[in-house]
């Protein structure tokens, strides 16, 4: 998903940017010039992974921290001998939040001869790079790219993938946990500014009615910058009988705002929603009278109480160190899994085609992980289907472990997507 940049938020995503650029080195890394050679992807010595990735503009938010915390784990294996032997090689370059720049870096780093390439955190954005990588046969991974056009092998090609559960899991993980919670009836608010956003309220819906739940009202917003939902919150408020719970399919910070302006309308509703509204914006924006806020994430580390995972905690330190700051949000966990997973998928291929590495890919084992075992690719599916989500909720101004909840299957909602039962 995408996301403007606030001034909080800014100071911390400088911050991180910079501690990326000083860790290339460690992590066998080079940037826009890489240096000791193109990366060639005949070098048999050699795994060489592009990162067409955000370290500057509105969407640097969620790609600096998964991209910094996939650097770490691939000077991590580095350490411990590469990948079958061979050294990883990473060539990073700032596509600058912008598609028109993901086309080009892409292009460029396909001439480098990478043999994968990790582009943003997005559907919209990454989708330049991944059409690009199609084009030569070359698989390329979202980082975490939640919408579930990214992975149904069609939409962008067979050699499209993500790094991401998606917002198809989401969507129906929030409605599978509001019904073990015994709410029966909801009202969505829909931000329909981005892909992501939409197929969660989808996918929300889809869940909630096929196990019982009634959803009582709908209401949509534009999104983006300068978020005014005024009117939606009055409707919401006015509403008789009123809900058990509003579903807000946003992304942050024009969710967190959505939010806000909702409690200060008076909606006194708990409030469930997405992994795109995790992490330290939500609190920043929301305030310290936010409470009875739900939403799915990866993980419950750092900036959340309660979760007590020896293996988060190993992470965040090793994270802390290596770049100065503890991540900000459950996203930079998946950029740290993602390439445990490349790297395992990878083991026995040798240098490798790149049908034969998307093959790798597609028949990869579950991958130990710092969650426990996560199956990530298939044939079928290109992205994780079933891991379970962590549910994190706000109770006065701060964020706490509820628990994790896992739904059977991705409902079918007549759209083609190759993940769904």
């Amino acid at each position: 998903m995408l996301s403007s940049a606030r001034p909080k938020s800014a100071k911390r995503t400088a911050l991180a940017a910079f501690s990326l650029a000083a860790v290339l080195a460690a992590a066998g890394c080079t940037g826009t010039d890489p240096a000791g050679g193109s990366g060639d992807s005949g070098d048999s010595d050699t795994v060489t992974i592009g990162f067409a990735l955000s370290q500057s503009g509105p969407m640097a938010p969620f790609d600096v921290e998964p991209g910094n915390a996939a650097l770490m784990r691939v000077a991590q294996l580095n350490a411990q001998g590469g990948i079958g032997g061979r050294q990883i090689k990473a060539i990073v370059k700032d596509v600058r939040s912008d598609p028109d720049t993901v086309g080009t870096v892409a292009t460029e780093l396909v001439s480098e001869g990478v043999n994968l390439l990790v582009t943003p955190c997005d559907f919209d954005l990454s989708a330049p790079g991944a059409s690009v990588a199609q084009a030569a046969s070359i698989p390329a991974i979202s980082i975490c790219a939640g919408d579930p056009k990214m992975a149904d092998r069609k939409t962008l090609g067979d050699y499209i993938f993500s790094g991401n559960t998606g917002s198809d899991v989401e969507g129906a993980t929030g409605a599978a946990w509001a019904i073990q919670r015994g709410w029966k009836s909801a009202y969505v608010i829909q931000d329909e500014s981005i892909e992501y956003t939409k197929s969660a309220g989808k996918y929300f819906r889809a869940e909630f009615e096929k196990q019982g739940g009634t959803i009582v009202g709908e209401d949509a917003f534009p999104g983006g910058d300068n978020v005014d939902i005024s009117s939606q919150a009055n409707r919401l408020r006015n509403l008789s009988p009123k809900p058990d719970f509003v579903y807000v399919a946003s992304w942050n910070p024009g969710g967190a705002t959505a939010i806000r302006q909702l409690r200060d309308a008076g909606v006194t509703a708990p409030i469930v929603g997405p992994a795109a509204l995790d992490g330290q914006v939500l609190l920043g924006i929301v305030g310290n009278r936010a409470s009875d806020i739900y939403y799915t994430a990866f993980a419950c580390y750092s900036y959340c109480s309660g979760s007590g995972r020896n293996g988060l905690d190993s992470f965040v330190s090793d994270y802390e160190k290596q770049y100065g700051a503890k991540p900000a949000s459950s996203y930079a966990l998946l950029g740290y899994n993602l390439i445990s997973a490349v790297g395992s998928s990878l083991e026995g291929v040798g240098p490798g085609s790149g049908e034969q590495i998307k093959a790798a890919l597609e028949n990869s084992k579950p991958v130990t992980t710092p969650i426990g075992d996560v199956r990530y690719f298939s044939p079928t599916c290109h992205k994780i289907t079933n891991m379970p989500l962590t549910v994190i909720g706000v109770e006065q101004g701060s964020m706490k472990f509820v628990g994790q909840q896992r739904v059977d299957a991705i409902p079918n909602v007549g759209d083609g997507n190759s993940c769904a039962s």
